[in-house]
């Protein structure tokens, strides 16, 4: 049994590959069902830093190849596209991969929040779709509760911690405009809500939200107490706003050309667009455009980048209680790949001692009931005494794993079905 992680991020691979690989919410249950027709249990997150495929698999050869050729022939696109890209984990590196993850580690922004609503948001679809089993329940339920104790316990996600949060900040050095300015947020996602938690706190701001469905627009300005305007008039909205800030989850451009180029026009003022959208929703020529300053989820590294060494300070805090609490899932671990074996070994054991016994006590029939217990008894109490020093050895995590192979050779016992796994991981 393994665990394999691949992936591709936004600090190695463009934003011109990871929105070729990006799904869609609304993409995510059929993916998992293709790609649980390749894996006992599969997983997949999708933010705009991030494309991530996990799974269990029984072929450590084949474990990654096949989640690489399902990306790709999920995502129609070729494998040489983004091998260059690609980051493997495998096992304990995908235990501590996640873990790191969900604590803000691992993401553009140091400590960020917003990483643990979309893993929560994955998982469900996951579990919906019936892909997760009880081995990736364990690592990713397990990679959320360490996540809470490495931000509990330090200071890791002190202060502004979000892609949003950073695009605000550079918002900043653009005097007045999140005081006075006009600001328009296109979407209605969690994304969207973010914005409005940081900006709804800004005196003075005249904030719109617009989005493809109405409805969705005006319960979420509704929520913050400010204007909305319904998707029809996105030109008219745009063209009266200081600062965009966009975060659908279209599969495509929101905001064309000829719509920036409208609102540009006879300007005094620049034109902020923020794009935090993966794939983006904004035609990326309109950077082009005189009075124009566009920025999407890869503009915002440097910022990203001052933000990490800030709080650099707590990362080794944080990193030792991710590793204590990776450590605990792989004793976890090393158990499961064990108990097969141990269950064979037993019942081995208990085999041989109840036919041994079925002989003896025929050849004895003047025992009385009372004493014929007491033989099982003893019989079971010797299996027991010399099966326990074998067995914590295979459970020793440091060392049983390679005893495996000698214990099955010694006591003849068969290779076990692909399927063994589900069963024990399900009784511990």
């Amino acid at each position: 049994m393994q665990l394999t992680l691949i992936g591709v991020h936004q600090r190695n691979t463009p934003v011109t590959v990871r929105e070729r690989l990006a799904f869609g919410l609304g993409e995510l249950p059929e993916a998992l069902l293709a790609l649980h027709a390749r894996v006992d249990e599969g997983f997949i997150l999708s933010t705009c830093n991030r494309v991530e495929v996990c799974a269990v698999t029984h072929d450590r050869v084949s474990g990654e190849g096949a989640l690489s050729s399902f990306l790709a022939a999920q995502r129609g696109i070729s494998e040489t596209a983004f091998a260059s890209s690609l980051y493997v984990h495998q096992d304990a590196a995908v235990v501590r991969h996640l873990y790191r993850l969900a604590a803000g580690l691992d993401s553009m922004v140091l400590g960020e929040n917003q990483i643990v609503g979309q893993l929560k948001e994955a998982l469900a679809i996951a579990h919906a779709a019936g892909t997760v089993g009880p081995v990736l329940h364990r690592v990713l339920h397990g990679a959320l509760a360490a996540g809470k104790h490495v931000r509990t316990q330090t200071g890791i996600a002190a202060g502004r911690v979000s892609v949003v949060s950073v695009a605000i900040d550079l918002a900043r050095h653009f005097p007045g405009l999140l005081a006075r300015g006009r600001i328009l947020i296109v979407g209605a996602g969690r994304m969207a809500e973010l914005a409005l938690k940081h900006l709804h706190v800004e005196a003075g701001a005249a904030i719109t939200v617009v989005n493809r469905t109405d409805e969705r627009a005006a319960t979420l300005a509704q929520r913050y107490g400010v204007a909305w305007r319904p998707f029809s008039e996105l030109e008219g909205a745009l063209a009266g706003s200081d600062m965009v800030l966009s975060c659908t989850a279209a599969p495509g451009i929101v905001i064309p050309m000829h719509a920036v180029v409208h609102a540009a026009a006879g300007r005094a003022t620049p034109l902020l667009l923020f794009d935090l959208a993966v794939p983006r929703d904004i035609d990326q020529e309109v950077a082009g455009i005189p009075g124009v300053q566009l920025f999407d989820v890869d503009a915002l590294e440097p910022v990203c980048s001052a933000n990490r060494a800030t709080r650099a300070a707590e990362m080794q805090r944080a990193e030792a209680l991710v590793d204590e609490a990776v450590a605990k899932f792989m004793e976890w671990w090393a158990i499961q790949q064990v108990v097969p074996t141990i269950r064979a070994l037993r019942e081995r054991a208990e085999a041989i001692r109840d036919a041994e016994i079925r002989r003896a006590l025929a050849r004895c029939p003047e025992l009385s009931s009372q004493q014929r217990d007491t033989v099982v008894a003893l019989s079971s109490a010797i299996i027991n005494k010399l099966l326990h020093e074998p067995i914590v050895a295979l459970r020793d995590p440091d060392g049983g794993g390679e005893l495996l192979t000698a214990v099955r050779r010694l006591f003849n016992i068969a290779p076990l079905p692909e399927d063994t796994y589900t069963g024990y991981a399900n009784s511990h």
